[in-house]
């Protein structure tokens, strides 16, 4: 969504932006901007089944209606400051749906500017952000765990650390408390957060022993026993209705006590706080046996389970020491290119055996020293950084190389493998995110390349951005239509006529301006949305000779482009089909031209297809002949009736061989009685060439650019 949508009055605006909100998954609010309190105007569906409110519930009053106890205030006001600075924001805040129970809300606010530039409303994106807030607080948590572990040690430190962060940072209003089996087999409340530990111990809670199911999923309701009145008394104080425990277990499913929720105002226990207790207790069973297991814990931290090397983290942590330092150097992003086929093969631990094998020939290497650190980057990565000058990481990648000499024992088995290295720099000037990001760009570079070693580099970058900012706005292209056609005539090279047209697609976006054809086209094939910008140019196509035709007008044939991957889906001849016969087009009107490229492959299912629509009465031509693969081998498979060969040849026909090569393709293309079209024709000199050759059809700028529909009516 951008600040500016189209040139919409104030009065067109609201009932636009209501329009395009209720097609959204996500929930929208949209918010009055021109009134202090910035009440919702608007609300769609989705914004009433994240919250629970129905839609008249909401409009007019404003987002301070999902707050509650647990909402930070100082993050409210800062929202209401933002609102009127009438800037894009995000923002995350504890909201409460309708039934009380809390949840985080991840909120994505943009302006809208109307057709006289002023702002009026904004968009407020809503999305329900739970989950991942608490994995996060676990993931802080259990750092603070064992900073305290490292620094303390002290079991009740620990766990009290524990409580008193659920309590105070948890979603839910809540208290905690952990009790811990004893050697006696008695179940003791050593710590808590706000609630008096007098209190807990006070309580009978529901017992349990060693004897119970193991179940890594148990919570136990304990519907808490009352010793006496005045125990009664101290629950109903601190609004206490109902206790959930789940038990802690460590690796040998040993009981060691219980984590206890004690829940306020008889809210319920939702799957997202049995999920966070899941999560949850492993990290106190480790800190229960913080002495017997401190290594185990540092080894956690520090290395991958899997491979006994270190870990991210490990990684992570060191290379911001040596930038404390000031330290310079390279990190290189390491992946052997037959993991994955191991993984298939063997099985994930066989693809953790390679990196674990990997690495140790790397250890056992005379340059491996303290000026290298290195770790687990991914299932099928490790990294490494150095402290070095150029020289150094030269001779570090070539011992890298060296290493994948000789065969890797796998499942039994010797197999040989190779490398994809990425590099980047780290220095001061960047921060560590930023150095590892850019060398797992280089190593995406490498792996698409098909090189070994790849350097970061910022046309890359600048590449990747600019096409992730054309699938996304794909997406906003096809469904407002913004592709349309431009056509470029066929020439007939003996009479100079017009014998038909080539329909080219072009796409202009609001937010990229005009976007090549040839980072579009192949954008669209990669993420499966070619098949709707094909069907768009047809349709058009399809219109265009429908309007002729109705008019009594001049019509000549119209060959439509369609990629290999839409040629190949199992829909495409029915789909086709039904499009131009719903304009009542005649088949001789309209071709199908099919790009050769490596896709082009399965010729048993291209001759089926190609079959299906000659009996039909459709002609099919394969375009940009000459670069794809295996060309001659099946010109005579395929039932093709055209042969467009492509303009790389065209360009260098004065060449004796190529020459050669284009005479060769209009003979071979007479022999087999296909018609041939010579594409990118520009200089009088190659129209001769051509005219001399026996080529009967040409195309290019010394005829005609593309053009608009407009124009190519005039035209004809």
């Amino acid at each position: 969504m951008y600040n500016t949508i189209m040139p919409l009055s104030k009065d067109e605006l609201l009932p636009f932006l209501c329009s395009i909100s209720e097609q959204y998954l996500t929930g929208i609010a949209i918010i009055d901007l021109e009134k202090n309190d910035f009440p919702f105007v608007y609300v769609n569906s989705a914004f009433s089944t994240l919250t629970g409110y129905h839609q008249e519930e909401l409009i007019g009053k404003n987002i301070r209606s999902l707050t509650g106890k647990k909402t930070n205030s100082r993050n409210e006001k800062k929202l209401f400051d933002l609102f009127s600075k009438t800037d894009p924001f995000d923002q995350n805040i504890i909201h409460y749906h309708k039934d009380g129970t809390a949840f985080w809300n991840h909120l994505s606010y943009q302006p809208i500017k109307d057709s006289e530039g002023t702002i009026s409303y904004a968009m407020i994106h809503c999305k329900d952000t739970t989950e991942q807030m608490l994995s996060r607080m676990l993931s802080k948590l259990e750092h603070e765990v064992y900073i305290e572990l490292e620094e303390n040690g002290e079991l009740k430190d620990i766990l009290q650390l524990i409580t008193e962060k659920v309590e105070r940072f948890y979603i839910q209003d809540i208290y905690c408390a952990i009790h811990v089996l004893q050697q006696e087999h008695q179940l003791d409340a050593i710590a808590s957060g706000t609630l008096p530990l007098s209190i807990i111990q006070s309580i009978q809670h529901v017992k349990m022993n060693q004897g119970m199911d193991f179940n890594q999923n148990t919570i136990i309701k304990d519907y808490l026993t009352i010793q006496n009145a005045e125990t009664k008394k101290l629950l109903t104080k601190y609004n206490i209705s109902t206790c959930w425990s789940k038990p802690i277990y460590n690796h040998e499913k040993k009981l060691l006590g219980y984590f206890s929720i004690y829940i306020k105002n008889n809210s319920k226990l939702r799957e997202i706080d049995i999920d966070f207790l899941n999560k949850l207790t492993p990290i106190i069973a480790l800190s229960m046996k913080y002495v017997e297991q401190k290594q185990d814990l540092k080894r956690l931290a520090y290395y991958d389970i899997s491979t006994g090397i270190p870990n991210f983290n490990y990684f992570y942590t060191s290379l911001v020491d040596w930038l404390q330092e000031s330290y310079v150097g390279s990190i290189l992003l390491i992946q052997p290119s037959e993991y994955s086929n191991i993984v298939d093969s063997y099985g994930r631990k066989f693809g953790d055996e390679l990196i674990r094998q990997i690495t140790c020939r790397l250890k056992s290497m005379e340059g491996i020293n303290k000026d290298i650190i290195y770790g687990r980057f991914s299932s099928s990565s490790f990294i490494l950084g150095i402290k070095q000058t150029n020289q150094h990481l030269n001779e570090i990648i070539s011992d890298l190389l060296q290493v994948t000499s000789a065969p890797f024992t796998i499942a039994g088995r010797e197999i040989f493998i190779t490398l994809r290295i990425g590099v980047s720099y780290f220095d001061e000037s960047l921060s560590v995110d930023e150095s590892i990001r850019r060398a797992d760009i280089a190593l995406t570079n490498a792996n698409y390349q098909n090189v070994v070693v790849s350097y970061f580099e910022a046309e890359t970058d600048e590449k990747i951005q600019r096409e992730l900012d054309i699938l996304n706005q794909l997406r906003y292209g096809l469904k407002n239509e913004e592709f349309t056609v431009h056509l470029q005539p066929k020439i007939n090279l003996e009479t100079s006529e017009i014998e038909g047209f080539e329909a080219l697609a072009r796409w202009y976006s609001p937010v990229l301006g005009q976007v090549s054809p040839v980072e579009f086209i192949r954008i669209a094939e990669q993420n499966g949305k070619i098949n709707e910008v094909d069907n768009i140019i047809l349709k058009k196509v399809l219109h265009f000779q429908y309007e002729r035709l109705s008019k009594g007008q001049k019509i000549v044939p119209i060959a439509v482009n369609i990629s290999p991957v839409h040629f190949y889906s199992d829909t495409f001849v029915n789909d086709f089909i039904s499009l131009v016969n719903k304009y009542n087009i005649s088949p001789n009107l309209i071709r199908v031209e099919v790009t050769e490229s490596v896709e082009l492959f399965d010729y048993k299912k291209a001759k089926e297809i190609l079959l299906e629509l000659k009996k039909l009465g459709y002609e099919s031509a394969i375009d940009d002949f000459g670069v794809g693969f295996s060309s001659l081998s099946y010109l005579q498979q395929l039932p093709f009736s055209e042969i467009k060969i492509d303009r790389s040849f065209i360009n260098d026909i004065n060449d004796a061989d190529m020459h050669a090569v284009v005479k060769t393709i209009v003979q071979l293309a007479s022999n087999l009685r296909m018609h041939v079209v010579a594409e990118g024709i520009e200089t009088s000199e190659q129209y001769d060439i051509l005219q001399k050759m026996g080529c009967t059809t040409g195309q290019g700028f010394y005829f005609h650019k593309p053009m608009p529909l407009e124009e190519a009516e005039k035209l004809l």
